[in-house]
């Protein structure tokens, strides 16, 4: 028999996306799609001269404690896309005993095949759970540029992140090899001991080429020009690692200067409007 204080569990999303680019006829064409509530994907007409574009969308408006996401994005030989999403992705605060919010990310580039994983930042409420984990395979001759951009907290909204968790993690294998995997782990208040300072937002980018040096020398030059924010690039085993550092708002606009001068043409219209 149900008490009064008896509660009904509560609803939590399990959701999964996976898109498939081939290159046919001369042209890179949509392979294949497979979604799954709340994951969603479009396909906007992109720019003349530009590779297709692919937009996910989360349909509940966030995610929390509890719920799942999956994004897998394929891209066959010889290929080239654009992935993105369509806005920032928003973690609420975990309920009270309330466990993490699991988002994975694959990202699979064939032989040859080029593409360019671009999603909005993620904003991680106060009090918010939850861990990431980004999977890229590049395969011989193959090209990534990817970014992810995390905020702690709503400083627009005067919160700050004091409670809660962010274990977001990257690797990268190139023809088969690990080359490159990193974690970042923030729990409780965000640790000014390491680097973060006063700071409440993350850009990390990563580009792996089969001749790195002269991107990295691009990126460099680049970077250098960003005195709103704290930035630096390396290359670790051939892989470009860069990163932005500071105040969200800031981090944001100098990352979408970064990407569309080292890209040399403007990011997919979701992230201007």
């Amino acid at each position: 028999m149900k008490t009064s204080s008896s509660r009904s569990p509560l609803q939590r999303a399990s959701g999964e996306s996976r898109v498939v680019f081939e290159r046919r006829d001369g042209r890179t064409r949509l392979a294949d799609l497979y979604q799954r509530d709340p994951c969603r994907v479009l396909f906007p007409v992109p720019e003349p001269g530009e590779p297709p574009q692919a937009v996910m969308i989360t349909t509940s408006g966030g995610v929390t404690d509890g719920d799942s996401l999956t994004m897998a994005v394929d891209i066959g030989p010889g290929a080239e896309a654009v992935a993105t999403t369509q806005a920032a992705e928003k973690v609420y605060r975990a309920a009270k005993g309330g466990g993490h919010c699991g988002i994975e990310v694959r990202l699979a580039v064939a032989a040859g095949a080029t593409l360019e994983w671009l999603p909005q930042e993620t904003i991680v409420f106060e009090g918010a759970r939850v861990k990431r984990r980004t999977v890229a395979d590049v395969g011989e001759g193959g090209a990534l540029l990817a970014c992810e951009m995390v905020v702690l907290g709503r400083a627009a909204s005067g919160e700050r992140f004091t409670s809660g968790l962010l274990l977001d993690s990257w690797s990268v294998r190139q023809s088969g090899r690990l080359v490159w995997t990193d974690t970042l782990r923030v729990e409780g208040e965000t640790p000014d001991g390491a680097g973060f300072g006063a700071a409440n937002a993350l850009a990390t980018v990563i580009g792996v080429w089969t001749e790195p040096q002269q991107r990295f020398e691009e990126a460099r030059a680049l970077l250098e020009a960003a005195d709103e924010v704290r930035a630096g690039v390396t290359l670790v085993n051939g892989i470009l690692v860069a990163r932005l550092l500071g105040e969200a708002t800031s981090v944001r606009a100098a990352t979408i200067r970064f990407l569309n001068e080292f890209r040399a043409r403007r990011l997919p219209r979701v992230w201007h409007v």
